[in-house]
């Protein structure tokens, strides 16, 4: 008699965690992660802690959506003291990495004028020292480069705080907000303390498409899972989808949701900004989830770090299956401009391009190519990069959240690359500010009235007609909007018909028709099949 064959049902979400909060860049990467810990964790959960109804109640209120408030119960308010005292004991390296970095800054900005920063050297702080280069940019403003290869091996990259939490994903809503709110333990959840890196991650996550007996599970688990009880219900005898390869003349989109893409051409499959979802177990919109998707994905492509864009929980889900993923170029003068490329090493991908503007990978009968993208980043200079992917004589621009403020940008992509006859495009015209997520790489004394109008925004409709007439396009696909509710615990509720993005979207794709563009916004899962 054979034995009985599982895989991870389709309701359970996987989510890597970091001492209970979500991972992302900003708690992954050693120094982005320093300074957030000391100047936004670490603060968020003292200010809970003097009033928990307070955080509690405001979390829930769709008028502060966006807000700094812990959404976990007032009766749970001993736990959260408790993950308090443990932050401190295991991260105080880090807090006094942080420190020292921005007392360190001020200093120097107030001291070097111009000349020799060799002396400057003594001054620097312990926690700062072997790890920094002092520079000057050409018209003699100083700035700290930091190592950041060293400050991986240095103890700062901390591995033995990452955990796995498998739990039954009740509703979209359900999941704790990336920014504000840790997980605590929950009744049906199991939390497996293993590094992202380590293979055996994959060994659980290969299940998805080729199901295994429950001891394989168990082996691969270890500790985490000491009754068969705790892991049964997070699984499922379901056999995974049978995937169809596309064999159309020519390449076929499956639009998965928000940024998301799989592009299929020749063979060949390219996931576009990876963030895929559960399903949970109150129903919800329909979604493609991991064992629907391509045993083998050729290329993944990551426009920007926004975790609604680059999903480590997604990208660890789907590591195994993942060829090669392609990243924007970091320049690493900016304490905040950490490298994707080392992140993902650190997440255990092997085979990692790190691409430059206008550097490309050949496809059968194409071309991936990295191309300029300005905006969503408030005029902060980190990594970004949008993306042409030509098939044949088709080329298609994956350009995230762009906006145009300089044409020249894309007449130039046009000179280069040809006619783009396919846009897909954000139409985000508010934008947080450009601090929202990044607060705590910015030092304490600026002028803020000055970074009032700084925004991470994309393109309004005057903008974005401009690039689709600049790249010569024929079809706008307007995406990256916030729609679906699995991107809730990320960006937020979805908005309402009326929210000035929408308005704005509705402009553009009105206008876009107006001038002869087929022009569509996209929502949840929608397959495009475009012309060879």
């Amino acid at each position: 008699m054979s034995e009985t064959l599982y895989r991870l049902a389709d309701h359970t979400c996987v989510a890597p965690l970091v001492q209970g909060w979500t991972a992302w860049w900003m708690t992954v990467a050693p120094v982005p992660a320093s300074l957030h810990v000391h100047k936004a964790q670490l603060p968020l959960l003292q200010a809970y802690l003097q009033s928990p109804e307070f955080h509690a109640r405001a979390s829930k209120d769709a008028a502060l959506s966006g807000g700094t408030f812990v959404g976990i119960a007032p009766e749970r308010a001993g736990e959260v003291k408790a993950l308090l005292q443990q932050m401190q004991e295991s991260q105080v390296d880090r807090v006094r990495l942080a420190e020292a970095l921005e007392e360190f800054q001020g200093w120097l900005v107030e001291e070097a004028k111009g000349q020799s920063l060799e002396p400057l050297y003594e001054k620097l702080p312990e926690p700062l020292r072997g790890l920094v280069e002092l520079s000057y940019d050409y018209i003699n403003r100083p700035f700290v480069r930091m190592m950041e290869g060293a400050l991986y091996r240095a103890g700062y990259h901390k591995p033995q705080l990452q955990s796995l939490r498998l739990l039954p994903l009740e509703s979209d809503a359900s999941r704790p907000h990336l920014f504000t709110t840790p997980y605590l333990m929950e009744p049906g959840q199991i939390d497996w303390a293993v590094p992202f890196s380590e293979e055996r991650i994959s060994r659980l996550f290969e299940t998805d498409l080729s199901p295994r007996p429950l001891g394989h599970l168990r082996d691969v688990m270890g500790p985490a899972v000491t009754r068969d009880e705790q892991l049964l219900p997070l699984l499922t005898e379901a056999p995974p989808s049978r995937y169809t390869p596309w064999e159309g003349p020519g390449p076929r989109v499956r639009y998965l949701g928000h940024a998301c893409a799989l592009v299929e051409w020749k063979g060949i499959t390219i996931l576009v900004d990876p963030v895929i979802s559960a399903r949970p177990t109150s129903g919800g919109m329909q979604r493609l989830t991991f064992h629907e998707l391509p045993p083998r994905i050729d290329y993944a492509l990551i426009t920007h770090s926004h975790p609604d864009h680059l999903a480590i929980d997604t990208l660890l889900r789907l590591r195994h299956r993942i060829g090669q993923l392609v990243v924007p170029r970091c320049n690493g003068f900016l304490v905040g401009d950490y490298s994707p490329k080392r992140l993902a090493h650190s997440l255990g991908f092997q085979n990692v391009l790190e691409l430059d503007t206008y550097e490309s990978v050949p496809l059968p009968d194409g071309e991936l190519i990295s191309v300029p993208f300005l905006g969503e980043h408030g005029d902060i200079g980190h990594a970004k990069s949008s993306y042409v992917v030509r098939t044949g004589k088709q080329q298609l621009l994956f350009a995230a959240d762009s906006m145009c403020v300089d044409d020249a940008i894309y007449r130039h992509m046009r000179q280069n690359l040809g006619p783009i006859q396919t846009v897909f495009m954000n139409t985000e015209i508010e934008g947080a500010p450009h601090t929202w997520t990044l607060e705590a790489l910015f030092p304490k004394k600026r002028d803020r009235k000055l970074e009032k109008n700084r925004r991470c925004r994309g393109s309004n409709t005057g903008e974005g007609l401009r690039i689709l007439e600049l790249v010569g396009a024929s079809k706008l696909y307007n995406y990256a909007m916030g729609l679906e509710p699995w991107m809730e615990h990320i960006i937020g509720p979805p908005c309402a018909p009326d929210a000035p993005r929408m308005k704005e979207s509705d402009r553009l794709l009105a206008e876009a028709r107006a001038r002869g563009l087929g022009a569509e916004r996209l929502y949840g899962v929608t397959d495009l099949v475009l012309e060879s």
